[in-house]
């Protein structure tokens, strides 16, 4: 028998609710030949905050370029998580680098927080902020390890997070899923597709140029000069910077072949009313301590957020669907029935040590890519770093060369990649159903 044709709304990677409740704002195509001192390659944050950051420091004479527009792929298909840290695990942080290395590095990523914060305000950036931030509930309900994982955070990289008992849980969270939980002070959540349009809006306030829907076939270097062959006519640059994250791995192959896009999922319920309040009488963001976790949040309409799962496999909205209301009702029994009307997925990018990728190539290339599950905080801070180093102070940049492009294997690395989210979630499992006390928050 033939499969039934499937139609768009089943089509990954699926139409967001962010797509649906953004503000409509257009942005010019590239036409004819255009020259600027600083093209950057990619509208996601990482580009956007590397475009607001010169524009901040005196630099208006610079181009983003996107195939789609601000916020198009990752930076605007999120969770809309605004927390500290990076995809590399806190701990592996400081192995690598000792503890007050690590300290120093992790606050930068606290300050980039703040950032994003003050720039709503300094921009009017109209996208549905939520001071109520972002809560780590405790799937495995031990209370030891998640006060010692608080504790040491405190000691070695001064992150301080405020612990939640199991008898005040309630009060954010009405689930007897979860034990204790820590809320991240200074975090938010957001609309991030606003978020991006608004930065973008506040580029080409300055000078600058936001160029949508105008994909860079090719990049060249002849006569000092950069020029990028796009869709609708040309570039020429003094400096490029390429920040494609996990959608483009063509223009720059000895750098994007270090890139492993890795797909997540999130699906959006139709308006619950007051049962919303009720399961989250605090509004935060809520993600839970196993590997692959679910993430959640409330929306202003009385919606919830519901994302998670982790693979490399791409799936339609329709099974979305599906994973979803199969995680959503191990923690909520009461929305067991409960309809999603916006269900997608995308990719994040990751590198293999799991750190960013900043820097610049021998030929003058700068890159700022990977930025995995915690790409707001990240993403912008990379910005910064990139902005920094093109307004002639590369320290913070140097500090990232110890994580450099290093080949993700291909298709095997994908298999390997697959096989190791498998062992993790396996690991949750035995642990969820057995106490294994070897795993790690």
């Amino acid at each position: 028998m033939a499969k039934p044709m499937k139609t768009g709304a089943d089509r990954w990677p699926g139409a967001t609710w962010y797509e649906a409740t953004s503000h409509e704002r257009k942005f010019d195509r590239l036409t004819g030949t255009r020259r600027c001192r600083v093209a950057v390659i990619g509208g996601g944050l990482a580009g956007i905050a590397t475009a607001l950051g010169l524009v901040e420091r005196g630099e208006s004479d610079v181009c983003v370029l996107d195939a789609g527009g601000p916020g198009a792929g990752a930076s605007g298909r999120n969770g809309g998580f605004v927390f500290a840290g990076y995809s590399l695990d806190n701990n592996a942080l400081i192995a690598q680098l000792g503890p007050n290395r690590a300290r120093l590095l992790h606050g930068w990523t606290r300050q980039a927080v703040t950032l994003i914060r003050d720039r709503i305000d300094r921009y009017d950036i109209d996208c549905q902020v939520n001071d109520a931030g972002v809560l780590l509930a405790d799937w495995f309900g031990d209370d030891d390890k998640l006060n010692g994982f608080a504790e040491q955070m405190r000691e070695q990289l001064g992150f301080q997070l405020d612990r939640v008992d199991r008898r005040s849980m309630p009060r954010f969270v009405a689930s007897r899923r979860y034990g204790a939980g820590l809320h991240e002070p200074g975090s938010f959540h957001f609309h991030p597709l606003r978020h991006m349009q608004g930065l973008a809006g506040a580029i080409e306030q300055a000078g600058g140029a936001m160029l949508a829907e105008s994909p860079v076939r090719s990049i060249d270097r002849a006569d000092g000069r950069w020029r990028l062959r796009c869709d609708g006519g040309e570039v020429e640059a003094d400096e490029v910077v390429l920040a494609t994250g996990g959608y483009d791995r063509r223009l720059c192959p000895s750098v994007q072949r270090a890139l492993q896009p890795v797909a997540t999922y999130i699906a959006v319920t139709e308006p619950l009313g007051e049962m919303l309040g009720e399961l989250m009488p605090e509004p935060v963001a809520v993600y839970d301590t196993r590997f692959a976790f679910d993430y959640y949040r409330p929306l202003p309409d009385t919606r919830l957020l519901w994302g998670g799962r982790i693979s490399m496999a791409a799936r339609s909205p329709g099974a979305i669907r599906r994973l979803m209301a199969r995680d959503i009702r191990r923690v909520f029994p009461s929305l067991g029935g409960i309809r999603f009307e916006h269900a997608w997925g995308g990719w994040m990018s990751y590198a293999r040590h799991q750190m960013p990728l900043l820097g610049q190539r021998a030929d003058g290339l700068w890159f700022a890519l990977a930025f995995g599950g915690h790409g707001m905080a990240t993403t912008t801070l990379a910005g910064e770093v990139v902005a920094e180093a093109l307004s002639g102070n590369e320290q913070r940049l140097k500090a990232f060369r110890r994580w450099p492009p290093l080949w993700a294997g291909g298709t095997a690395g994908r298999a390997v990649v697959q096989g190791h989210y498998w062992m993790c979630q396996a690991r949750d499992w035995l642990r969820d159903r057995f106490g294994n006390e070897n795993t790690t928050v």
